[in-house]
């Protein structure tokens, strides 16, 4: 009995032994290089399948049997590790980046694939890159980042639109890129916050866009939000705050320069000033006294303010992830009154319902409140600000309102009063986007997935002018009032299924999908007269007046569509791709509704092949080439294939006068798509473990059936109508290089790319070429020609000017004067033809805005918990016109000036390119010429950041895992020599035949601030 019983306890023991034995505890924390914790490495026992994987901040805790020698950790996009464990119970373990797996699924049309299995041309930009800049817009974040695609700002005022050109310009209309978020089709991205977003996607060629067809001949741009991931909770916040002000003023006349030039022009006139008058009296006065009179910019121009702030929680487990985002953004603007405040509102959740179903909810929310900036031609605040006399006085202390002129001047307003007025020029905005999904695996390698999306924009505009008067030119008789509403609501369904089989060393990919979408919008604008000026009445019905406005705008359009697409891959060697899309589109009559776009790409991955890997420094080296066809449905207006007619004619019937309409466009019901071939040649190529990476591709773009005007007869009593008759080319060189590596802590990445794009116009169907760039004073300035590329300058060359009685007399044809009405001191215009006579005829190219080459430099260096980066970008090739030149090189003196003007002709001055001074201007020195054609190249440093990482054992107490604080500074220096206030400029009224000419456009600011990062 005894022996029995001591048997039986020696062998609980022996088991409570062993147990305690096999059930050992060990701990430990998995970090990236940046010593960042890892979540959901796997960690298992080698040989078994005992395991865990590691918490949201990377640690973990294990069971191990006594036994037990090796861990093997495994995570996706890290080098799978071994450790042993050689009694430890404690473990700091770093893991590697696997820049392979890193690399190894990218988003594209419908799905995702492997980056070694893409055959066209896309590039990526990830979130570190799209954050560091300060802006509302994504979009500015990425200029210069990725070669072939150019992106401008169309204006440095707070949420200006940007323009962005993938491959040149495609279409003398409309070639902007469609933006899919999350499966959802868009032409607006303005409910994205720059921190919303975890990866940019931008498809160049067509072989990559035709899945999207009538919406991809421009390119397509994929944006992937940040989704939630398992795990305990994990918040972050993200905060900046900073000052801005313009880099660059124009240098003006000062009240006694400019009070000089204009009298020296009655002078060289022979205009005597009667002394008893008030003119000759205040010029004199201002010529010889101390006073500088008004800067007018410094009147307008601010030091404002920028600030934003960012709070995420995301997390998740087994059935549901989730994150949740806020972001507050505000800006002043350098531009007095030109504020922007946006709120926006973020969830995305993906659900599990069961093994075979998942699903998932993406909501944005963004409401905009913006004080419009004014920037027309006349009167717009900086073109005021750079053209008014100095000689006025902002603001009139004896009248206690603003100044007047004190003598007959150009640029009649006052600016201060411009500004000041246009606080009250308010435009809302609420626009709220929802995505829904469900995903079903039907059978092992089926799934089906089902989409729909909703886009829902509200508008409201407000705008008050009050009554004034300063004098008889400058004056409102009456107040105005104009608001308006609007609201454009689109939604997207799309269904598709994919399949994917493999079979030895070959495997494929099927996917075939529906797809309709519909888009309308209205609007309407009032505008009453005599409001009374007071804030609390500005009201529509709180018009005095019986007169009234009304504007209103409708569209309604949809698109229904077929696509498919075949993946081929055969021993991850021989990659083929081809798809097909069918679009109808009700912007065409039945009859031209529908389009076909088929593409087709391979490439071969020729770092598979034994003899290639028997060099031990390629890592990957990949040949890609395609061709597809894709179409612009954007180009077509809608009911573009209809005759229109505006109202407000007047006609006598008898001793009756009524109210009629009457054509302006010819019908063509035989309008159709617009449609781009395009050709791409590419290689890939990653060497030393892709430490080096190069991208190179050489690509040829042709469209076709361009929508244009082409001329009818007079007689026909109608506008021309829109014709499928032009053609327009693009080729191009693209460049990407880029290298990182570490060495003893210190971890550096740097990447340049570079791309040169030709653009020429083939054929605008036997029409004449067409007009655009109109400037007041200055006419015509931008000419689309068969030949040349879209809206080149075309205007009369120079030589100088006529420094001498001899230089006039020697400018003769046939023994006759070619500029009979020039004196000396006047510009000297070529005869290009040779006929004697400076006219039209004389016209000829000046250059273009469309840059020779583009490029940017990036850099991130790391060591010991700081981090520098910086990043240039730039163009080459780049002529502007100054469309304020007209006024700021005036001859008669009239409106101020550039400080170059003081070294004109004069007699004594003879040797200079200044033109003289003269009222009357008989040889007509300010016509367009090359003297207001100028260079636009620039490098422009756009963002130097310094930030430092706390260390993490100071701040675990506090339960943060990580805490970054940085210094930072956009558009630091810019290297250029346009004398204008910024070089960088866009399309004004966004239209492509005005690009490049600048009306004091206004310019991008300097940013400094300092931001903190911090992870709960």
């Amino acid at each position: 009995m005894f022996q029995r019983l001591l048997m039986t306890v020696s062998l609980f023991l022996v088991s409570c032994l062993m147990a305690v034995a096999q059930n050992q505890n060990i701990s430990g924390t998995v970090s990236d290089q940046k010593g960042e914790g890892l979540p959901g490495v796997g960690v298992v026992i080698k040989g078994t399948t005992i395991g865990t994987t590691t918490d949201v901040e990377g640690k973990f805790t294990l069971g191990i049997p006594a036994d037990a020698k090796t861990l093997v950790l495994s995570s996706v996009g890290m080098k799978s590790l071994e450790v042993e464990i050689g009694g430890k119970t404690t473990f700091t373990i770093t893991m590697v980046s696997d820049e392979r797996a890193l690399d190894e699924v990218v988003v594209v049309g419908y799905g995702t694939t492997k980056k070694s299995d893409i055959t066209g041309a896309v590039a990526s930009v990830k979130a570190e890159a799209i954050t560091k800049i300060a802006t509302s817009n994504p979009l500015q974040a990425i200029q210069g980042r990725v070669p072939g695609v150019n992106i401008v700002s169309q204006s440095g005022e707070p949420g200006a639109a940007v323009r962005v050109r993938i491959r040149g310009v495609g279409t003398i209309n409309n070639s902007d890129p469609l933006y899919v978020v999350d499966g959802f089709q868009t032409s607006d991205i303005s409910f994205l916050a720059p921190g919303d977003i975890a990866s940019m996607e931008i498809l160049k060629d067509a072989s990559a866009t035709a899945i999207y067809g009538s919406r991809g001949a421009n390119g397509v741009i994929l944006i992937t939000t940040k989704r939630g991931k398992s795990g305990a909770p994990k918040i972050s916040f993200d905060t900046y705050a900073g000052v801005q002000k313009t880099w660059n003023t124009v240098d003006v006349l000062n009240a006694s320069q400019y009070a000089t030039l204009r009298l020296e022009s009655y002078s060289n006139d022979g205009t005597v000033l009667p002394t008893n008058e008030k003119l000759y009296q205040t010029l004199n006065t201002f010529k010889n006294g101390t006073d500088k009179g008004t800067n007018w910019q410094d009147e307008v121009m601010q030091t404002g303010s920028v600030q934003n702030y960012s709070l995420n929680i995301m997390g998740g487990n087994d059935k549901h992830r989730y994150s949740l985002t806020g972001t507050y953004f505000g800006q002043d603007g350098i531009v007095k009154n030109s504020p922007l405040k946006k709120l926006f509102l973020r969830f995305n959740n993906d659900f599990y319902v069961t093994k075979w179903l998942d699903a998932g909810i993406s909501a944005a929310y963004a409401n905009t409140d913006k004080t419009q900036y004014v920037g027309s031609q006349y009167g717009g605040i900086l073109t005021s600000a750079l053209t008014v006399s100095p000689l006025a006085k902002a603001w009139d202390p004896v009248t206690n309102f603003y100044g007047t002129r004190p003598v007959p001047e150009g640029g009649a307003y006052n600016p201060l009063r411009i500004v000041d007025e246009y606080k009250n020029n308010k435009a809302y905005e609420t626009l709220v986007n929802s995505n829904f999904f469900l995903d079903a695996k039907i059978i092992p390698g089926l799934n089906f997935r089902t989409q729909f999306g909703v886009n829902w924009k509200t508008t409201h505009a407000k705008r008050y002018l009050p009554q004034y008067y300063l004098a008889n030119d400058d004056q409102r008789q009456h107040s105005t009032l104009r608001e308006g509403r609007g609201e454009q609501l689109g939604w997207v369904w799309t269904n598709y299924l994919t399949y994917a089989k493999t079979f030895g060393k070959h495997s494929f990919t099927a996917m075939a999908g529906f797809e309709a979408q519909r888009t309308t919008y209205s609007d309407m604008f009032l505008t009453v007269l005599d409001v009374p000026n007071d804030k609390s009445q500005w009201y529509l019905t709180a018009t005095k007046g019986t007169d009234y406005l009304v504007e209103a705008t409708q569209s309604d359009e949809s698109l229904q569509s077929y696509f498919g697409r075949l993946n081929y891959n055969f021993n991850e060697k021989l990659l083929l791709t081809a798809t097909l899309r069918r679009d109808g589109s009700s912007r065409f009559l039945p009859a031209n509704r529908w389009g076909t776009f088929p593409s087709f790409a391979a490439g071969y991955n020729l770092a598979e092949e034994s003899f290639i890997k028997s060099i031990p420094a390629i890592s990957q080296l990949k040949l890609r080439a395609g061709w597809g066809q894709v179409g612009n449905q954007n180009s077509a207006a809608n009911y573009g294939y209809a005759t229109t007619v505006t109202g407000n004619n007047m006609y006598v019937f008898g001793d009756q006068a009524v109210q009629g309409f009457a054509p302006t466009t010819a019908s063509n019901p035989d309008l159709k798509w617009e449609t781009t071939t395009s050709s791409n040649f590419g290689v890939d190529a990653g060497f030393f473990n892709n430490r080096l990476t190069l991208t190179a591709d050489y690509f040829i773009k042709d469209t076709k059936n361009m929508i244009v005007r082409v001329p009818i007869p007079v007689f026909a009593g109608v506008g021309p109508p829109y014709v499928n008759a032009g053609s327009m080319s693009n080729k191009g060189i693209e460049l990407a290089i880029g290298y990182k590596n570490q060495i003893k802590g210190f971890t550096y990445d740097i990447g340049f790319n570079v791309s040169k794009i030709t653009n020429k116009v083939v054929n605008l169907g036997g029409g004449e070429p067409i007009a655009g760039g109109d400037v007041t004073g200055l006419g015509q300035t931008t000419r689309t020609e068969v030949g040349r590329e879209i809206a080149v300058f075309y205007g009369l060359k120079t030589d100088g000017i006529f420094r001498t009685q001899a230089d006039l007399d020697a400018y003769t044809k046939e023994g006759k004067a070619i500029q009979p009405n020039a004196k000396p001191g006047d510009v000297k215009f070529v005869d290009l033809n040779n006929d004697g006579v400076i006219d039209n005829n004389d016209r000829t190219y000046l250059g273009s805005a469309t840059p020779n080459l583009s490029y940017g430099f990036n850099a991130s260096l790391g060591y010991k918990g700081f981090d520098l980066s910086f990043f240039l970008q730039g163009v080459t090739g780049v002529q502007l016109v100054n469309g304020l030149g007209h006024w700021m090189n005036n001859a008669n003196g009239m409106f101020n000036s550039i400080s170059s003007r003081m070294d004109r002709w004069t007699p004594e001055n003879p040797n200079t390119d200044q033109p003289r001074m003269t009222q009357l201007n008989p040889n007509n020195n300010d016509q367009f010429s090359d003297r207001f054609v100028s260079s636009g190249n620039y490098m422009r440093l756009r963002n130097l950041t310094l930030g430092y990482t706390l260390p993490k054992g100071v701040m675990e107490k506090f339960h943060i895992s990580n805490i970054r604080v940085y210094i930072a500074a956009d558009n630091l220096l810019t290297f250029t020599k346009y004398k204008g206030m910024d070089p960088e400029i866009g399309e004004f009224n966004n239209n492509p035949l005005n690009f490049g000419v600048d009306l004091g456009a206004y310019p991008q600011p300097r940013v400094g601030r300092i931001g903190v990062s911090v992870n709960f």
